[in-house]
């Protein structure tokens, strides 16, 4: 597989299933263009693909679209557990990469949804950092996807099979608030289903949690596995790695190809790191900005 293959994708598609000629894309991307450069506030006018995805992310409503693009700028200095110090070529990333693995896979389900598994390691907790293994996921491989993906949706798979107590227990409240803001206001809810894959029972004090911060149709779509057979009435077997008895390369193989991508896009996450919203030059208040305001003096979770 090559860099090229990571993110394998079917834009006229995904288009057609919108009822999207080329045209009428182009012509969205026009307007949001325009409205843009009314947007001094933020520091950059994204690319086209960028636009396209967050286009079909909101189901081509252009209003929806604007408020995305604006909160995928701004929460990056209201968010600091997420946006910052996670840098993918940088050495603040190991704790990261040894928690566990994070592959999403080239290959599109028949309803063009995008997999992505995360894979706990078995390691010593004191060496995990669970909050900057979120942060890498929610962050940077979304952030290379935001320039060369479409999807109609994800779906995503947690494998808990080697996860230890100490690694979850890490876990910080504030971080699980911020991963169900970013889902429902910069992703637009296109979370088709959240998997749980042999989670331990102390898992489920962190699932109830993190479900009261999420709208009700995005907790209706987390399911719990005890198997891989289960898993796979759910999901494609063929997609998935051979880990997991799938036609897909293994886990650190992707998992290698990943950061070898991220190293093309290492002036992109350079530039990130100083990029902020000009709050002064905000035209008008933002909507549903009332999530910006969330603030709190967390600890830890406890799941003893």
């Amino acid at each position: 597989m090559s860099l090229e293959n990571l993110l394998i994708t079917d834009r006229q598609s995904i288009r057609k299933s919108w009822g999207k000629t080329d045209l009428d894309v182009i012509e969205d991307i026009v307007i949001i263009k325009k409205w843009l450069e009314t947007q001094k506030h933020l520091p950059e006018t994204p690319c086209d693909n960028m636009i396209e995805f967050f286009l079909t992310n909101c189901k081509y409503s252009i209003e929806k679209t604007k408020q995305n693009l604006d909160m995928y700028y701004t929460v990056r200095d209201l968010m600091p557990l997420i946006y910052k110090g996670v840098h993918p070529c940088k050495p603040e990333i190991e704790p990261a990469y040894k928690t566990g693995m994070i592959c999403t896979l080239p290959k599109l389900t028949q309803d063009m949804y995008r997999i992505t598994i995360l894979k706990y390691n078995d390691i010593n907790p004191d060496d995990s950092d669970i909050d900057k293994f979120c942060a890498h996921f929610l962050n940077n491989i979304y952030e290379v996807r935001l320039h060369e993906d479409l999807i109609s949706g994800d779906i995503y798979i947690a494998d808990y099979e080697f996860v230890k107590f100490g690694v979850m227990a890490k876990l910080s409240p504030i971080l699980l608030k911020n991963v169900a803001q970013v889902f429902e206001k910069v992703q637009s809810n296109r979370m088709k289903a959240l998997h749980l894959l042999n989670p331990p029972g102390y898992v489920d004090k962190i699932i109830t949690l993190f479900k009261t911060f999420l709208p009700k149709k995005l907790q209706e779509r987390i399911f719990i596995h005890k198997t891989i057979e289960d898993l796979c009435r759910c999901v494609p077997r063929e997609l998935l790695p051979c880990d997991y008895g799938g036609n897909e390369k293994s886990m650190a193989e992707i998992e290698d190809l990943w950061k070898k991508k991220f190293h093309q896009y290492k002036d992109r996450f350079n530039k990130l790191e100083n990029m902020k919203v000009d709050e002064s030059l905000r035209p008008e208040k933002l909507e549903n900005d009332e999530i910006l305001g969330y603030h709190g003096n967390f600890k830890n979770i406890r799941v003893d």
